[in-house]
């Protein structure tokens, strides 16, 4: 057999892995020691196409976002006709999905349904659709209502997180995650995640400067330059888990301690709560009056004591003291403000420095 021969059979069975760009070739063939430019790929892919691929296969390529190709090898006649099931699946997908993306992604959405279309009879896949109207919906509530070339903004982030590409962030609005209060911008950033997160999409990464992590929600973005500037994101990746672990949510701690929470819930609040996930340390502990305790180890943000104050008298800080302290502290404000009926100022007690 030829090395020719050879490498279309190499690249033939990677194909069969998974699909690939002309990028993720080039990594796999560096990876095998197979010596090859990306000009000769593409006449490889052609060759493989028209010579290697058995008659029940295809060989397809989709043009992605900024012009990006994908090959993988689809098979023919092998596929398994959607059911009343997928379809109220992608019913629900859609109608579930945050406001924000299905507002700025609602031409892509309208393809797909072209596509059930295609596949179905209208009229089965329209009885579908106008059952969901009328019986499947979303509040939005907690979510942006607003949005100003966000689907440009979701693409570039992710464009730059998929070619691992620094981000210049020249201007952000306000503060949805408690950002230090040191942090300038602008900023040159390495975007490592897309993050959603109580109705808000962000994009979660690392300050070049002194890797702080960075989450911001997408809508705080408003002046950015994407840049040709590659970095490695592997040490990044497994650190933001790290980062994120250590947090209630999403917010920055008010310092770098990590403590032992504990929170007493009343009976039907502690019973409700107990059964949804805030934080990957929670364990739930029925007491003998019924109540709940809950534990967990993390830092302490503001995202935890609005949190804390979410569920008003059926929740009580058990330890440490210091959450006590900050929680009865931020009582006493709102208290202050109706007993003196003092005007209301823009206030971030939990900025970290």
């Amino acid at each position: 057999m030829s090395e020719k021969s050879k490498r279309l059979m190499m690249i033939y069975s990677r194909l069969k892995s998974g699909p690939v760009t002309i990028e993720m070739l080039s990594n796999w063939a560096s990876k095998n020691a197979v010596q090859i430019s990306a000009r000769s790929f593409y006449r490889d892919l052609y060759d493989l196409e028209n010579s290697v691929i058995p008659a029940n296969e295809k060989l397809v390529v989709s043009v992605g976002e900024k012009n990006r190709k994908t090959w993988k090898i689809e098979y023919i006649n092998d596929e398994k006709p959607l059911t009343e099931f997928d379809i109220n699946s992608y019913v629900l997908f859609q109608n579930f999905m945050p406001l924000s993306i299905i507002s700025s992604r609602s031409s892509s959405l309208g393809k797909i349904i072209g596509l059930f279309y295609q596949k179905y009879s209208k009229s089965q896949f329209e009885h579908f659709v106008n059952v969901a109207k009328s019986q499947i919906k979303a509040s939005h509530f907690y979510e942006g209502s607003v949005f100003t070339n966000y689907h440009k903004i979701l693409d570039d982030c992710i464009w730059s997180i998929q070619n691992k590409r620094e981000m210049q962030l020249i201007e952000v609005n306000y503060d949805y995650t408690s950002i230090s209060s040191h942090v300038e911008f602008p900023q040159m950033f390495f975007p490592i995640q897309i993050l959603y997160h109580r109705g808000v999409v962000h994009v979660s990464g690392f300050i070049k400067e002194n890797n702080q992590l960075l989450i911001l929600g997408l809508e705080q973005i408003e002046k950015y330059k994407l840049t040709n500037d590659s970095f490695d994101n592997s040490s990044f990746v497994q650190n933001l888990d790290v980062e994120l672990s250590k947090r209630f949510g999403i917010t920055q701690n008010i310092d770098n301690e990590i403590y032992d929470i504990e929170i007493e819930f009343t009976e039907r609040t502690g019973n409700f709560v107990s059964k949804q996930f805030w934080n990957d340390s929670q364990e739930f502990e029925k007491l003998e009056n019924k109540n709940f305790m809950m534990k967990m180890t993390c830092g302490i943000n503001r995202e935890l004591i609005g949190w804390i104050f979410h569920w008003m008298s059926n929740a009580k800080v058990i330890k440490p003291e210091i959450l006590k302290e900050l929680v009865v502290e931020k009582y006493t404000e709102m208290v202050n403000l109706y007993e003196q009926d003092a005007g209301i100022v823009s206030n971030n007690s939990f900025r970290p420095l």
